[in-house]
């Protein structure tokens, strides 16, 4: 086998991190929105239900959810547009618009954010199963729990693309089917349809307070929706596959939450099933549900850290993947959860940002692979993601996600226009050198 020939192999076998997909490895809309359904389908969604169960009409719920989920559809939709016709993830889109050198700030950015939320949810995956089943032994110990949990959601994360992909055939039709059991079973015990919605909220909810629900739910993780759709065959695949994704995934997982808290006034859907008898089903649900997000945050993790550290990207999600269940085992994970939310909030502005540069400066079109040029820093690109940072901190007013997007998307293309087009804010230059034989 030739230099060339194994070089092809390097990157096929470390899933594309850091270059295009290759046309032969592309995907369908159904292989592409099951993965996508499976990274919404996730216990966030479930306690978003839950919370506007507190005080929503099932209308309003309806209504905040085709709006939340239409926001989360345009915006994540455009992201992965953009990684579908260029074949590449997240933090290669960031490399033109925040520069080489600039990009490697971002991957830092979303792995810390995605590794950080691996290790809590799968610490918090192995206290659920402990509360859930306390009498079931050895297996159900919080410790053992969060390793054999956490070792699940590294299988298919090591494995890329095909091992989201695999799971996502298997556990999206459970959950659902499962789901809509415990639905129904839910409503039933409490004498039906009418019994439910008779029920009164003592505080009620408005749909604009719904929405924000709903998108703050999965605004991250639309953020890096380019990291599943650059392995779509066009671009149309791409924007389908999201709007399945976010329309219909996360749309009856947030309603389920929501129907199973209005009617037992249990705010967990696994435990609900328990309750009325249903633990197998209960447990299902529960593995599935995380295992299918949680393998998703530590893909795109490593998919950032491929992008600053040269290594295979199969060892940087073993290593990166061990070390985090050792924090969830360890219980120290959940201390982590007020830094990672103040973190989260820089992961919606790089989307105004790519977005700006991808569609409005660079009229859709990126070059990648040698003798590609890009600047090290682009300034502008960074004042732009602070300021939407800030803006989406202290600016309790609307969606504060969007908030950001909408404010870090305005400044960086005035600020391009203004300055950047003239060379100015824009530092260093940075050829990608070939392959050698």
């Amino acid at each position: 086998m030739s230099n060339k020939e194994k070089r092809v192999v390097q990157v096929k076998d470390s899933d594309y991190a850091v270059s295009r997909v290759s046309a032969e490895e592309r995907k369908g809309f159904f292989s592409v929105s099951m993965v996508t359904a499976g990274f919404c389908i996730c216990m966030s969604g479930l306690y978003t239900g839950a919370s506007m169960a507190a005080g929503a009409s099932l209308p309003t719920a309806i209504i905040a959810g085709i709006i939340g989920n239409t926001i989360l559809t345009i915006y994540g939709g455009l992201l992965g547009y953009a990684g579908a016709r260029e074949g590449v993830a997240s933090t290669m889109l960031a490399r033109h618009g925040f520069g080489r050198e600039g990009s490697k700030v971002i991957g830092a950015l979303l792995a810390i954010v995605m590794l950080g939320w691996f290790s809590v949810q799968v610490g918090f995956f192995g206290d659920t199963i402990h509360a859930m089943f306390p009498d079931a032994g050895f297996i159900s110990s919080k410790v053992i729990a969060t390793c054999w949990g956490g070792m699940l959601m590294l299988l298919t994360a090591y494995f890329g693309y095909k091992g989201l992909n695999i799971l996502s055939y298997f556990a999206v039709p459970l959950i659902i089917i499962i789901s809509t059991i415990g639905i129904v079973v839910s409503i039933s015990s409490v004498g039906g349809w009418d019994a439910m919605l008779a029920k009164q909220t003592a505080e009620p909810i408005g749909i604009g307070a719904c929405v924000v629900l709903v998108v703050g739910s999965f605004a991250g993780g639309a953020t890096a929706q380019a990291d599943i759709t650059r392995y779509a065959k066009t671009p149309s695949i791409a924007l389908w596959s999201s709007a399945a994704g976010y329309l219909i995934a996360n749309m009856f997982i947030i309603m389920a939450g929501f129907l199973t808290t209005k009617a037992t006034g249990i705010g967990d859907l696994p435990l609900t099933m328990l309750s009325l008898g249903l633990g197998f089903p209960a447990l299902l649900v529960l593995i599935l549900a995380q295992w299918t997000t949680n393998d998703n945050n530590l893909y795109t993790s490593s998919l950032g850290l491929a992008n600053i550290i040269n290594a295979p990207k199969k060892k940087i999600t073993l290593v990166s993947g061990i070390l985090a269940i050792l924090i969830g085992m360890a219980g120290i994970s959940e201390y982590f959860v007020s830094w990672l939310n103040l973190l989260g909030i820089g992961v919606p502005p790089v989307a105004g940002i790519i977005i700006a540069d991808y569609f409005i400066l660079k009229k859709r079109h990126y070059n990648y692979g040698p003798g590609t040029c890009y600047n090290n820093w682009n300034i502008w690109a960074f004042i732009s993601w602070v300021t939407g940072c800030l803006v989406g901190y202290s600016l309790k007013w609307g969606i504060q996600p969007i908030n950001s997007i909408v404010v870090a998307f305005t400044l960086y293309l005035a600020m391009m226009k203004l300055c950047g087009k003239k060379g100015v804010g824009l530092f260093g230059k940075v050829i990608e050198q070939p392959f050698q034989d």
